[in-house]
């Protein structure tokens, strides 16, 4: 059996690779959503070009499987690493992909003295089983919110 392999996101050019994986990932169970490559591929160089970017791409065979990607920031009570995105190709899930990516943030984050994880999650899915067995706990008085607009402006 072939290692995975992770590596750090170091370029823009490894994110089209990255972009092949999130497209494959988000379109099948459970979102299937309709994520295009090009779409998929300014999504997360908007999330490269933060400051303090830190992203991980997980390789087997040459192939991109898995990615992780976020960046820190400030916050009074100490530096925090939002993670912005994490997704396995629907391929290779369920084989320690995404595991092995958040013991590598977890152990890079540490390496700089950064010691919390934010993220949003939807609870109706299998990634909330999945952050919790990383350790991850819902944040008392936290709450995810949306605006939608459509096209009525409010006072």
């Amino acid at each position: 059996m072939t290692e995975i392999k992770i590596e750090r996101i170091t370029s823009k050019e490894m994110l089209a690779r990255c972009a092949s994986v999130l497209v494959d990932a988000y379109n099948a169970e459970p979102w299937n959503d309709s994520w295009t490559q090009e779409k998929a591929l300014e999504k997360l160089e908007c999330f490269y070009s933060s400051p303090k970017f830190i992203g991980f791409i997980a390789v087997k065979d040459q192939d991109a499987v898995g990615a992780l990607i976020g960046n820190i920031e400030p916050y009074y009570t100490g530096d925090y690493f939002y993670l912005k995105e994490m997704f396995v190709s629907s391929k290779a899930q369920k084989r320690g992909i995404g595991k092995t990516l958040m013991q590598t943030l977890k152990t890079q984050l540490g390496l700089i003295d950064i010691r919390q994880v934010v993220l949003f999650t939807s609870k109706d899915h299998f990634p909330f089983d999945f952050y919790q067995k990383a350790r991850f706990n819902t944040m008392d008085g936290m709450c995810m919110m949306h605006f939608e607009s459509g096209g009525i402006v409010e006072d």
